[in-house]
Formats: C-alpha cells, structure tokens, sequence
C-alpha cells in the first residue's frame, strides 16, 4: 500500500528505505481523503496546485483522524472496482522495487504468485493459525506510532481494524478509511474518476473545479501499475472469493466482474523466476542438517580479536544491524556479482569447504556461494524486525548456522520463533519479516551464508539493486 511520491531513502540492507508521502487533503469546503491504490496521487497533486489554502494533513490516515476543524466537512474519496483493485496492489509492489512489508507477508516473501498472494490477502481479516503468524509478523515490523509509519498509515494499533469472518481485506481498508458508513460520504468512482470528481467539486461549490480538471486531463496519472485489464489474472474461485468477500464495495457502486477477452497472452505482472526459498515450501524454517564437527572452526572464531570485529562496516552500513558486527568471508558487495573472497577467507577455508560441500548435496548444482559472514550479536541487543529486500537478497538461499550461541537466543521469521541450536543449519525465508533477540548476557555468532544458482549472477557490479523486471532479463545475466 505505499506509494512513491517524495522520497526520503536511508540505506537498509540491500535496498533503501522509502518514505512516501501521501496526504489527505483539507480544504475550506471538503477533505479529500486517500485511499491505497486509487488515483489520489493525481488528485493530491491537483487540489493542492489548484485550491488555495489546501494544505496535507497526515499520510493515508482514515477519517477517524480528521483534524477537528474539518469534522462536519463533507469528505470526498474514490473508490475501485475490488477485482481491479486487487490486480492493481499486486502489480504495483510486485514490480516497482516498492517496500511493502504487508506485500512480502501475504506473497510469502515474494515467493507466491497472483492467485495466492490476493487468496492470503482477501482473506488476512479471518482468525485462523496461518493468518495469527502473519498478523504476528505484520505487528512486529508496524510502528506504534503515525509519526514513525513511513507514509503507509498504519501503526500496530490499526490491526484491530482488520478481523472479520465475513468481509475481506479490502472492504476493512475502505471501512477504515472513510468509516462504518462509507457509502453515505462522497464517493466517486475510479472508472469514471475525472468526470465524477469534476461533477462532485461543482456540487460542492469549488470554482476552481475547472483547473483540476485540466490537470487531470493533461498530465499523466502519477504511479499507475503495469498490467492489462484486471479480468485476464483471474479463475473463478478468485472471481467468486471477491464477490463474497468485498460485497459492501461491490453494492455500494454496483460494481460487476467485467470479463475482457483477447487472442494475445495478458501482460505478466511477474518479475520473472525468483529464486525458490525453502524449496518452494510454505514454512518459515527449514533445517538442512548439522555441522558433523564444528570444533575447530568454532575455536578459530573464538580466537578472532576485537581489532578483526572492528573492521565491521555492516552496522555502520544498514541502521537494522547497528547493534551487530560482522567479519566478511566471501562477499559481493551486495550487487549479486561473482564474490570476492576477503583476506579473512583464507584462514577460514578449511573449515568452510565440508560446508558447501553439505550445501551443495542440498541446493543442487551450478550454484554459487555469493555471501559468506560471521555475524556477531552482543549480549542484551537485538536485531529489530525488518524485511531483506532488493534483487540480491530476494534471488539467494539465506543459510545461519549457530557456532556460539544459547537458550535465550530466539529467531523470530513470519510470526513464528524458534531457539537455533549450535551446529545446525537452517535456511530462513529472509525475504519475509524476521528478527533476533539475544536476551543473555553473552555474545552469540553466526555463521550465515548466502547461496544462488549462477545464473542469476549479473554482469554489471553495482550494489543494493532493487528487485525491479529488468534485472529477470536474460540479457542482464552473468550467462548471456
């Protein structure tokens, strides 16, 4: 549900972090307010070039966050066809890079496709096992404050506005946007946006309804999604999952599912074939087997100074593992390139070899190890929950192996947590929320490795790609 309009980017682990911002609109006659995925960049952009004294109030805020002052004015939104609607946010977050920790909870870190990613996402309001670990995960990564939220609009806080057995995710956005009776405010319609919104502003007495107009006419709708029309990505279990679930959107404009036919396949609203995570699994956690005999290499870990932890740049690097060092083994600067081993790899090879070759039985062949790490955790610290993102951290297999750690250690992926044990290896889904809590007084280690099928290698070394459909071309590859 974010929106990319000004960009505020503070470097995260492979990627930047957005702030987009996207007000509601108070004016002396109306509040505009704006829903996820529905023209208001353009209408923003317009009431504030074309209406003097409207001014931004907040990000995506619902309506029960009015200023006080502009309670008893009437409040303008759009609303969409739910089947378009739908087709819409995925192919926005699926395509554009967009940092959407909701998108990569529901999509299983990118991993699902059309049908499961909407399915988890129509049905997120119900109370069920799957859906508690994905609201687990969702509340662990919301803020608990607007001031904090990025632009999104939403804090922990705003989970409570999302249950329901019967309604799906969507007609609870609207709900929550424009109130219980939202059908009673002045809706228009996304299909029809330009001339409705035009027709809305004259009713409301706003003389400059005509240079809005113009504007909308003229200048490009700001952050539309690529893909054709809605109908071509649907089955009919899906057609029949909306229609059940979004009923009080679909009465309130009477809208229908619109079937549009065409010899020719419908534009992907794929990137191209990410890397499969966990075998394609649903979990979480996936454990890969033990380290036979870890003795030595956990006695040269324990020899490592503090002048070699010092070296770190990874918490100087990414605000997420502030509270962490590192010692890089083998590393591609995050740009998913051929890595170059450190002057550290060398000490450790020995150690390492009997590892890869235990990967390698797993992974399969023609596969390259692009990341190799010591990642060290103080005692009482935490690393806070974040989503991995970017072309590189989405397209690997994360892999950590505890060589110093303990009972109070826990690792928290999707909603679930779990105390990793010395010598084991697990694979994690990174690209889904996660965290580390060490709530000892020791220091815990790990050793975490990154593995990928070489073909997806790319040619050009340049850092914190975004995940964006360029780089799924062949010609981007390290193998073209």
């Amino acid at each position: 549900c974010y929106r990319l309009h000004m960009l505020l980017a503070v470097r995260r682990e492979g990627s930047f972090r957005i702030r987009q911002h996207t007000p509601m609109i108070c004016t002396s006659k109306f509040t505009f307010l704006h829903l996820h995925k529905t023209g208001g960049q353009s209408i923003n952009a317009a009431l504030l070039r074309c209406i003097p004294g409207a001014r931004e109030i907040g990000y995506h805020l619902p309506v029960k966050h009015l200023p006080r002052q502009a309670m008893n004015l009437p409040r303008l939104g759009v609303l969409r066809n739910p089947w378009d609607w739908y087709v819409s946010w995925y192919a926005f977050n699926n395509l554009g890079g967009v940092k959407n920790p909701l998108f990569s909870i529901v999509s299983r870190g990118k991993q699902a496709g059309f049908k499961e990613t909407i399915t988890n996402l129509v049905n997120y309001p119900e109370d069920n096992p799957g859906n508690a670990l994905m609201r687990a995960a969702h509340e662990a990564i919301l803020p608990d404050t607007f001031a904090d939220d990025g632009g999104s609009g939403f804090t922990k806080a705003c989970l409570a506005d999302f249950r329901s057995e019967s309604l799906g995710y969507y007609s609870l956005l609207v709900k929550r946007m424009f109130g219980e009776h939202f059908a009673e405010q002045r809706l228009v319609r996304f299909e029809s946006l330009q001339q409705e919104l035009v027709a809305t502003l004259k009713d409301l007495g706003v003389q400059e309804h005509g240079a809005v107009e113009a504007i909308l006419r003229e200048e490009p709708r700001k952050n539309r999604s690529a893909h054709d029309h809605y109908s071509r990505y649907y089955d009919d279990e899906l057609v029949d999952l909306i229609r059940t679930k979004e009923q009080p959107v679909i009465d309130c404009c009477q809208y229908v599912f619109q079937a549009q036919e065409s010899g020719t396949p419908p534009r992907s609203i794929e990137p191209g074939t990410r890397v499969p995570k966990l075998g394609g699994c649903d979990t979480r956690f996936a454990k890969l087997g033990t380290v036979s005999d870890m003795r030595a290499l956990r006695k040269r870990v324990l020899e490592l100074t503090e002048a070699d932890w010092s070296e770190s740049q990874r918490h100087r690097q990414f605000d997420i593992h502030r509270e962490t060092q590192s010692i890089q083994l083998l590393t591609d600067d995050m740009s998913h390139t051929a890595p170059e081993a450190t002057r550290f790899y060398a000490e450790f090879e020995g150690f390492l070899q009997p590892i890869f070759t235990q990967l390698q039985r797993y992974f399969g062949p023609g596969g390259t190890f692009v990341r190799v790490l010591l990642a060290r955790l103080a005692g009482g610290a935490e690393i806070a929950p974040h989503v991995d993102k970017g072309y590189s951290l989405i397209n690997c297999n994360r892999v950590h192996i505890p060589l110093i750690t303990n009972d109070a250690v826990t690792f928290f992926v999707g909603g679930e947590r779990r105390l990793l044990a010395e010598g084991e290896i697990w694979e994690i889904n990174n690209a889904t929320v996660h965290a580390v809590e060490n709530r000892s007084a020791s220091t815990r280690v790990h050793l975490i490795i990154d593995w990928t099928p070489t073909g997806t290698l790319l040619r050009e070394k340049k850092a914190f790609r975004m995940d964006v459909p360029r780089l799924y071309q062949p010609e981007m590859r390290i193998r073209y």
